[in-house]
């Protein structure tokens, strides 16, 4: 189907806009509406349109391994981003060729002789339709949430459209018709996103992970656990104050213990609004503190979300780019879609939090769990005590009496874990400590939660960075004290060397590898342009490099003389008896497809209209007309005054017809 004209530079025009790559789409637009203008052209062979196949197919084939090895989860929706970019060679060539259109054989890379044994005869196709289609999908991936891209999609389908539209119905008919068409696509993509919406959040507690997943609800004893088995290096740490001392990172906080869960209540999310810049949020007020400190977090941005790991007395963020950042009562932060590595800096200050104020939850002691708690604060006579004293003597409670291990023994007969683990075995992992050291400030009547998230302590082998493995995941108690939360680790301060010890040999491999890994993406993703936005350019050197190599030669450029060869095209039509008849036909609403022969399309009109609408002269007039065309020796003298007199009398119909239309 024949574009109208500018319709290709506009389509690259919308999809730059769409997806943010105005300055791509700007170049390509005007090179390919520049082709109108240009009176010289290239004469492109066969083999030439292979060779700007194959380019294209490399281009595709790099894209796809870089997207696959950076960003598997997004890689189809970011090779269909640049798509328009990687077929631009191939669409530009035939735009300045001096066939204009393309041999289909170009496009079948594995079947190209085949194609061109099994019939000689060439089969050209205008790429111009499908290029248009592959902007427009390109253009969905960018995801505007303002209806822009329905609008835009509308408004292109009707530009395209209309000129192919039949004259037989009203044009307000067809923008009616087409509108009624868009407004339910588009209420169609609503429900169906809302759909998907309320079905994420049916299941999203039902999704089991090897694992720890801040982003359910609830906590298992043991999910951490079982993180503590692998040495990977999750994300990492700069300093931007020396010394930095080990620290703990926030992910999530619990308050209301049952059956050896843990469950977060409230846990909606609730939106926070970034400041001018974009990219810096406020998390809470800072109270006016002076000693202030900092440091960068790098981690990677899975599934276009996070929780973020955030020391107690976080109150702002800066270098963060994304487009949504939610906050829950209990202190859990999720930001979503931003660039695939993150590098935010996180401002924070002990002593102040603006987590939810202590409730009825804080307090709770399940029952199957108070003989064990009753014991320990009988032993340890916690009841006399003040706040401070039962934290103290709980630290060395824990430090002294208790030992770490990841090797657990099975709870007693009548027994929980819990109470197994503080009567009998007293030896366990983090999880264990935390918990027993919340139930134990409750029943002191001290309010607490358990919060999970990692021990930031370990400083890397390359570079000054402070890398956290899968086996720092780390869970502590959160204590009320002095009208603010603040930080309690009760976990015997052994854990950290005894999981040295039981690392991997290989785990320097594994570090040096994954420091590799980091320095590549920081650099790939450490601006906010990005490497492809900042040097896109770069990119074109060596595609204009062969396109020039190739056509160096003078016998590749032809000079044509465009105007005045649609001006002779228009002079032969406008005497053609053929083309009155045809105007003739269109006026009473009977448009040929631009694949219908005329003979065709006279007979399907003859199909469709009752008997008296075309009388037999129309046939016998192009019976006499494709013979005048296409017969070697043309048609004789009697003929032709045959053929003209069957002109006259099919044109006094047609005229009459439209008269009494």
């Amino acid at each position: 189907m024949p574009l109208p004209p500018f319709f290709s530079g506009a389509i690259l025009l919308f999809w730059g806009w769409q997806t943010g790559l105005l300055p791509f789409a700007l170049p390509l637009a005007g090179l390919i509406e520049g082709s109108r203008y240009v009176t010289t052209k290239w004469d492109l062979s066969q083999s030439d349109f292979n060779r700007l196949t194959d380019i294209c197919t490399i281009l595709l084939a790099g894209l796809a391994i870089f997207f696959l090895t950076t960003d598997s989860l997004r890689a189809s929706l970011k090779i269909l981003r640049w798509l328009p970019v990687v077929c631009f060679p191939l669409f530009a060539a035939q735009k300045y060729s001096v066939a204009g259109r393309i041999d289909i054989r170009a496009l079948m890379l594995l079947a190209r002789n085949k194609a061109v044994a099994a019939d000689n005869q060439p089969r050209t196709i205008d790429v111009s339709s499908p290029y248009a289609a592959i902007c427009l999908l390109a253009a969905g991936t960018g995801n505007a949430r303002d209806g822009s891209f329905f609008i835009g999609l509308l408004l292109f389908t009707a530009w395209a459209l209309w000129p192919q539209r039949s004259k037989r119905y009203s044009p307000l008919l067809w923008f009616l018709l087409l509108a009624l068409i868009g407004s339910a696509g588009y209420a169609g993509h609503i429900g169906l996103y809302h759909l998907q919406r309320k079905a994420m959040m049916m299941f999203s507690n039902w999704w089991v992970t090897g694992n720890n997943d801040p982003f359910k609800r609830s906590t298992s004893m043991g999910d951490i656990g079982e993180l503590k088995l692998s040495d990977r290096i999750v994300f990492r740490v700069t300093p931007e104050t020396k010394p930095f001392q080990p620290i703990l990172l926030r992910e999530a906080s619990y308050n209301l213990y049952k059956e050896a869960i843990w469950h977060a209540a409230p846990a909606h999310f609730s939106d926070l609004k970034p400041e001018k810049d974009q990219s810096t949020w406020k998390l809470q007020p800072d109270h006016g503190v002076k000693a202030k400190k900092f440091f960068t977090v790098w981690t990677p941005l899975e599934e276009d979300k996070i929780i973020l790991k955030l020391p107690l007395g976080s109150y702002q963020l800066g270098n963060l780019p994304v487009s949504r950042l939610k906050k829950t009562p209990l202190g859990a932060v999720k930001a979503e879609e931003g660039p695939r590595l993150l590098g935010y800096q996180v401002h924070y200050q002990e002593g102040i939090s603006d987590d939810l104020a202590p409730t009825d939850n804080d307090l709770y002691i399940p029952e199957e769990e108070l003989p064990a708690i009753q014991k320990i604060i009988k032993e340890l006579h916690l009841t006399a005590k003040t706040p401070e004293q039962v934290i103290q003597v709980l630290e060395d409670f824990f430090q002294t009496q208790f030992n770490y291990s990841l090797k657990l023994r099975a709870a007693a007969q009548g027994k929980t874990p819990l109470a197994t683990f503080l009567l009998s075995s007293r030896a366990g992992h983090c999880e264990y400590f935390a918990t027993a050291t919340v139930l134990l400030l409750r029943a002191c009547g001290i309010p607490a939660r358990y919060a999970t998230g990692w021990s930031a302590h370990e400083r890397s082998a390359w570079g000054k960075q402070i890398i956290v493995r899968s086996r720092h995941a780390h869970a502590w108690t959160l204590v009320y004290q002095n009208g603010t939360w603040n930080n309690l680790d009760t976990t015997s301060s052994s854990w950290i060397e005894e999981e040295n010890a039981a690392a991997s040999p290989f785990h320097f491999f594994q570090d040096l590898w994954s420091s590799l890994l980091f320095t590549f993406s920081r650099w790939w993703w450490g601006s906010e342009e990005g490497i492809l936005e900042k040097w896109w350019w770069v990119l074109l050197i060596p595609l204009v490099i062969i396109l020039a190599k190739r056509l160096r030669a003078g016998r590749k450029i032809r000079r044509i003389q465009t105007d005045s060869r649609k001006k002779s095209e228009q002079d032969i039509r406008k005497d053609s008896t053929y083309y009155k008849i045809e105007q003739h036909l269109n006026a009473l609403g009977f448009e040929r497809n631009f694949w219908e022969p005329p003979l065709s399309w006279v007979r399907r009109i003859k199909r469709i209209t009752p008997p008296h609408m075309l009388s037999e002269n129309i046939l016998s007039f192009l019976t006499l007309y494709y013979r005048e065309r296409f017969d070697k020796d043309g048609l004789t003298e009697a003929q032709q005054l045959q053929m003209k007199k069957n002109a006259d009398i099919v044109l006094k119909e047609l005229k009459e017809k439209e008269k009494s239309s």
